[in-house]
């Protein structure tokens, strides 16, 4: 219903204002297809460049390697619809490709390798959006679905059925735990993704939960038990650590050296499995690496590294105790880009604030 008031209320203005025209420049499919469903009258010049990865790994996305035609297209583009790492190369290529651009909406929710590109770190002279308030549910089945596989051991009935050995893995297979019993501790919590991942643990479960942030909360959101800002009981409590934080100067190496230790027996904590599936900088490789051969976690389950991809020489690949996914918790849909776009575009044209604009001193 949003979506369709959105797109109604453009086409309407169409008659006394002039539309402005939207550029795709992605690696993400069916974007333009879907924006030109919803929102026909919209002007939509989608840029196809053998440049872009058709992988979607942006690490290989070498600007150089653009057309001159591009190069002119993005040139020309008042609003631009991109990937965060895409608009950060291009314009560490060429500091002056976008001279035109007033508002670029990102297809991602984090915006870190933007301020991680040198000369990024201070606001641009166009407004960028994140791709915010839709990866929540995506994110937390993504937890659930590891959580549960986690403490009934789907890996074990995977090998036994390899193997045709009915019960082969014995008691292995019975000594699980209901969620019902377990405690979840979210760090990053009360967001819009850490948020719904308590409320599928909580009503979907009867986990309880904690949300761990900076600041207190009056009141707590929906399916959140308790929000603290007390690192060292989130880490205490956890049975399952769950980090959905963005990477900021305040968060990155929030968990590295020897913070895990808080999480230990020995400290009162109960050796939680860690999931990563906010930003790989909050630890690094070797604290991961300590708290596992030590107990201060159980086990590890990211989707998220300090170094993407993760190098073949890591020593993470071959623990038993770590499961490593590409980055896939949360996957940008070609499909889902209209609703935040439109909304969007529709205060732009009035010349509205924008939702979820990048906060250069936040860092997100």
């Amino acid at each position: 219903m949003l979506l369709a008031t959105a797109a109604s209320t453009i086409m309407k203005s169409s008659t006394s204002t002039s539309i402005p025209n939207v550029v795709i420049f992605s690696t993400i499919n069916q974007i333009a297809t879907s924006l030109r469903k919803k929102a026909p009258k919209i002007s939509i010049s989608e840029i196809r460049d053998d440049a872009l990865p058709v992988s979607g790994d942006l690490n290989i996305f070498e600007p150089r390697y653009i057309q001159s035609s591009t190069f002119q297209q993005l040139k020309d583009a008042q609003i631009l619809i991109t990937e965060p790492a895409l608009l950060a190369k291009i314009l560490e290529y060429n500091p002056d490709a976008l001279p035109n651009l007033k508002w670029c909406q990102s297809t991602f929710a984090g915006v870190d390798t933007i301020f991680d590109t040198p000369g990024m770190n201070s606001p641009l002279h166009f407004t960028l959006t994140r791709f915010a308030g839709t990866f929540g549910r995506p994110i937390a089945e993504w937890c659930m679905g590891r959580i549960i596989a986690h403490e009934r051991r789907f890996d074990l009935v995977e090998k036994d059925q390899e193997n045709k050995s009915w019960r082969g893995s014995g008691d292995a297979l019975r000594n699980f735990r209901y969620l019902s019993d377990l405690t979840i501790v979210i760090l990053g919590g009360c967001g819009d993704i850490g948020s719904c991942i308590a409320r599928a643990a909580k009503f979907g479960f009867g986990m309880r939960t904690i949300a761990f942030s900076k600041n207190e909360r009056l009141e707590l959101p929906e399916g959140v038990d308790e929000c603290t800002n007390d690192l060292s009981h989130a880490l205490r409590e956890a049975d399952y650590l769950i980090s959905v934080l963005p990477s900021t100067s305040e968060t990155k190496g929030l968990l590295s050296d020897k913070a895990f230790a808080l999480a230990g027996i020995e400290q009162g904590g109960k050796s939680p499995v860690f999931l990563n599936c906010g930003r790989g900088d909050v630890t690094d490789e070797g604290s991961l690496l300590f708290a596992l051969d030590r107990s201060f976690i159980s086990a590890a389950i990211l989707d998220v590294f300090e170094k993407e991809p993760l190098p073949e020489t890591s020593r993470l690949w071959g623990r038993n105790d770590v499961i490593i996914s590409p980055h896939i918790s949360g996957e940008t849909r070609g499909q889902d880009v209209p609703e935040l776009f439109l909304k969007n575009y529709e205060r732009y044209v009035a010349g509205n604030d924008l939702l979820y604009t990048v906060d250069w001193g936040k860092g997100y």
